[in-house]
């Protein structure tokens, strides 16, 4: 889902932003309220790895990275992460971590939305993205009116 274009980066704070609507692709519900990690509901997500397959719940608020896993993954092992209902693949064919260069995945989340992940095991590499550059730009000129800027 990454794009080559300008783009605006800001920092958000460990704990500041909890991810409540994640979907995969095909537009089937990511979360779960049966597991919660700070009083949240968890990202529910299947995976794809050497040793077979398994499940895996993450930590929603973003910079966190608590997670319950069965099996296990091995710690720098690279597994495929589907959505648990479709079995469609999270995995962006187009973009590599910015740490480890492994396989990276995405969660869709509202209004155009994404959360991108490193695939591999123990890299925490993660970025998200709410709109894009143009998106925002407009959104500033119609709120403001391009005078507010000049």
């Amino acid at each position: 889902m990454s794009d080559q274009g300008n783009h605006i980066e800001l920092e958000i704070g460990k704990g500041e932003v909890v991810v409540a609507h994640a979907k995969c692709p095909a537009g089937c519900d990511l979360m779960d309220s049966e597991v919660k990690f700070h009083g949240h509901p968890s990202i529910n997500l299947a995976f794809n790895c050497e040793g077979g397959k398994g499940s895996i719940h993450l930590d929603p608020v973003y910079g966190e990275y608590e997670k319950t896993c069965d099996p296990e993954i091995p710690e720098g092992e690279v597994v495929e992460f589907i959505c648990p209902h479709c079995s469609i693949s999270l995995e962006e064919t187009d973009i590599t971590c910015g740490k480890c260069q492994a396989p990276m995945f995405s969660l869709h989340l509202p209004h155009g939305g994404f959360v991108e992940a490193c695939e591999r095991s123990g890299c925490a590499y993660h970025t998200m993205r709410l709109v894009t550059g143009a998106q925002l730009m407009q959104r500033m000129f119609d709120e403001l009116g391009m005078d507010a800027y000049l």
